[in-house]
C-alpha cells in the first residue's frame, strides 16, 4: 500500500481508528458504514438529520445539567 486516498489511512500513528475515537464525519464516510446503511435501505441524507437531532438533545441536556451543578 504505497499511498492513501481520501477517507483511508495507512496503519500507523495517523490512523484515527487506532488512537482514540474517529470523528463522526470520518465514521460516516467509511465504506463499511455505507455498506451497512445500504443493506438497511438508508443513505447518509437519512442518517445525518437523526445524528444532528441527537447531538442537539444531548447538548441541551448537558448544558442544563452543568447549569444546575454550578
Amino acid at each position: 500500500m504505497s499511498g492513501t486516498t481520501k477517507g483511508s489511512f495507512r496503519r500507523g500513528s495517523s490512523d484515527p481508528w487506532l488512537h482514540g475515537e474517529p470523528a463522526l464525519f470520518d465514521v460516516m464516510e467509511d465504506p463499511i458504514v455505507h455498506l451497512l446503511m445500504r443493506r438497511d435501505g438508508l443513505v447518509t441524507d437519512d442518517v445525518w438529520p437523526l445524528i444532528m437531532a441527537a447531538q442537539h438533545g444531548l447538548r441541551r441536556r448537558l448544558c442544563g445539567a452543568i447549569g444546575k451543578a454550578a
